[in-house]
């Protein structure tokens, strides 16, 4: 009988400091981590069941004067201390910091395995889930009250999470997700910039990392470009418009320009900055997958995208494009000519590459749709751009505006004015075949949207930008060449088409803005690209 006592009181006593710690260290309210993964995690409810199970068999044996019910009894309370001893040991690892975020990282790990199990889940997704869900709430609660040390727990559970390859497309679009979140939070909100980015660092390596172990990494690093790009036009645009802070701003510009050179780093076979061998080599392994990320990349007037073509000639060719854009050299036309010339390169990338493509046209067809995009999405040349965002990859200087369109505008397989409107009517009609690369991208893509807020955005629905890409392309490169074609296929546009190309210049392109006629205008804007190679035409 007194053992029977001392296992009872022992059990209440394992009870009460169960109860104590749970109190002092957990709310009721509290949905990261749950109550339900609290108690999954100390099998909470399985030791009180045997408790119960103890009392009872004790109760009916001291009642009804069984010996055996009450040795039953005895032996249960004995088995449910030794379970309390577990399920406390297992509560007292929760107090600390490090026990939940193990704890954490377990959860979204494996909530993550599921949606990735789900057959009609996708990427873009993840709040269908309750734990991502609960997660992402519990994230969002963080950054608005600007509570850094919450942040950088929360952030470090997910990037620290064990995920496996099978469940990376998932994992990316939570980070997308949590990175929006936080950059929303500084611009909008007043989270401290300094916290945001130092998370936002962590979640750009570990999507990077998730998106290097897929097949096709094309769609994630894409996704993320595209967004980066768009994060920084979109701090510039709240900075201007006094929504946000300058040093908010700021920060975010940096971090675009910084992570976006990171994903330029694991694309380019070669880049610069390699100290070893392990550096060297692309994560692109189909010619489809780098025209994919380089239409993304080029999106939204992201910082590096001329730079980012020299990666796309080499992993499409095999070798090196030695010019430079600052000069004028005109990759994709040397790309062309490297594909499709008469000295056509004969290496297992180029015939790749040749493939990917089919004929020739097929390949003046893809880089215009990528220009369309491109193009469209430049940033408005009209606002000012704050001294305090100036990057040497984000500036308002308009010789770098003019590099980025000259990569599209030398890409020339017409000249004159009937041409031009040949080509238009083709890129506006033209229905892709199965193989051919946008079709293939459209293929990749689906079920991978990720979620974010910039969602691609299909060419024929942006006509104006078809218009002026078609119209760079005839557009005088140096000071003296004739603009008489570029004239003349403008001034044979219909009027609503000329004049929706006119107001997308005017926002896009310097001194379109300026001008009250709407050829004018256009001639005017894409005046730009003659500012570049003028320091060697000078020196000639």
């Amino acid at each position: 009988m007194d053992a029977t006592q001392f296992s009872i009181a022992f059990f209440a006593t394992l009870l009460t400091g169960e109860a104590v710690i749970f109190a002092l260290t957990f709310s009721a309210a509290s949905s990261w981590p749950s109550l339900r993964a609290i108690d999954s995690h100390i099998a909470f409810r399985e030791w009180v069941l045997v408790g119960w199970l103890a009392a009872l068999f004790t109760a009916c044996g001291l009642l009804g004067g069984s010996a055996t019910s009450a040795t039953y009894g005895a032996l249960l309370f004995l088995l449910a201390n030794v379970f309390g001893i577990f399920s406390f040991i297992r509560l007292f690892g929760l107090a600390s910091i490090g026990g939940r975020n193990r704890l954490l990282r377990r959860a979204l790990a494996d909530a993550l395995i599921r949606r990735s199990a789900d057959e009609g889940a996708r990427a873009g997704e993840p709040e269908d889930e309750p734990v991502i869900n609960s997660y992402l709430g519990t994230l969002s609660q963080a950054a608005i009250s600007n509570d850094p040390t919450a942040m950088r727990h929360l952030v470090g559970q997910l990037v620290e999470a064990e995920i496996p390859a099978r469940s990376a497309d998932q994992a990316v679009t939570v980070h997308l997700d949590v990175l929006h979140r936080l950059c929303r939070a500084t611009l909008v909100s007043g989270a401290d910039p300094v916290q945001v980015i130092a998370c936002a660092h962590l979640l750009i390596d570990s999507a990077i990392r998730h998106a290097r172990r897929q097949s096709d990494p094309a769609p994630a690093l894409g996704a993320l470009s595209r967004y980066l790009a768009w994060l920084a036009s979109t701090a510039r645009l709240m900075s201007v418009r006094k929504v946000a802070s300058n040093r908010a701003a700021r920060e975010l510009v940096a971090l675009s320009t910084d992570a976006r050179q990171k994903i330029l780093r694991c694309v380019d076979p070669e880049p610069k900055s390699a100290t070893g061998q392990d550096e060297l080599g692309t994560v692109f392994t189909d010619p489809v997958q780098v025209l994919m990320w380089s239409g993304d990349f080029t999106e939204f007037h992201g910082a590096h995208q001329a730079g980012a073509l020299y990666a796309v000639y080499e992993i499409l060719t095999g070798t090196k494009f030695m010019g430079n854009y600052w000069d004028g050299a005109s990759i994709l036309t040397q790309l062309r000519h490297a594909l499709y010339g008469d000295a056509a390169v004969a290496t297992p990338e180029a015939e790749a590459a040749r493939a990917a493509f089919g004929p020739v046209e097929g390949y003046d067809h893809f880089w215009a749709l990528a220009s369309v995009a491109a193009m469209a999405t430049l940033r408005d040349t009209r606002l000012p751009h704050p001294p305090e965002l100036v990057r040497p990859e984000f500036t308002p200087d308009h010789q770098l505006l003019g590099a980025y369109l000259r990569t599209f505008a030398t890409h020339r397989y017409f000249g004159t004015a009937a041409q031009a409107r040949d080509a238009l009517l083709r890129l506006v009609s033209e229905t892709d075949t199965p193989r051919s690369p946008p079709a293939e991208i459209r293929r990749a893509r689906e079920g991978r949207t990720y979620g974010v807020p910039v969602p691609v955005v299909e060419a024929h629905q942006r006509p104006a930008a078809m218009v002026l890409v078609i119209a760079a392309r005839l557009a005088p490169l140096a000071p003296g060449d004739s603009d008489t074609e570029l004239r003349v296929f403008l001034a044979g546009l219909p009027a609503q088409a000329l004049r929706a190309t006119a107001r997308l210049a005017a926002r896009v392109l310097p001194g379109a803005a300026d001008e009250t006629d709407h050829v004018a205008a256009v001639v005017a804007g894409l005046g730009v690209l003659q500012l570049v190679g003028a320091h060697t035409r000078d020196e000639v």
